[in-house]
């Protein structure tokens, strides 16, 4: 708890990296799609569905036969996505935070862009024809 009400202090301290610190923040009105959201697990859970599939083509009997093998294997693939998904959330926590912490230490590298409109950033344009 002390060290989140010293990040804050040290955060009103500089005020001129508030736009660094806000750039790691999650757009509010961000909403990732049904494909996003559950990509692992569907990967995974088809994948522990695939495998008795292969394991009896190659056997040279029917893809279902073993139907056991099947639901353990989608049992199994379910389970490895939600240790992949908390492995990933857990690697991005850590992440922010390092990043959140270097630019609060080191406010002297992260000076505010200036705006430029695109006018001054594009180069006049003369088609040839």
């Amino acid at each position: 708890m002390t060290d989140i009400k010293h990040h804050s202090h040290e955060i009103s301290d500089h005020p001129e990296i508030q736009w660094a610190l806000d750039l790691l923040k999650p757009d509010p009105d961000y909403k990732p799609s049904v494909l996003q959201k559950y990509i692992n697990e569907i990967c995974c859970i088809v994948m522990g569905f695939a495998i008795p599939c292969a394991r009896n083509f190659y056997c040279y009997r029917p893809w279902y036969s073993g139907f056991q093998a099947h639901g353990i294997g989608m049992t199994l693939g379910y389970f490895v996505a939600q240790g992949i998904n908390k492995t990933t959330d857990a690697y991005k926590a850590d992440r922010d935070t390092k990043l959140r912490d270097y630019i609060i230490q080191h406010p002297e590298l992260f000076p505010e862009p200036e705006r430029k409109k695109y006018s001054e950033v594009l180069d006049s344009w003369l088609p040839i024809r």
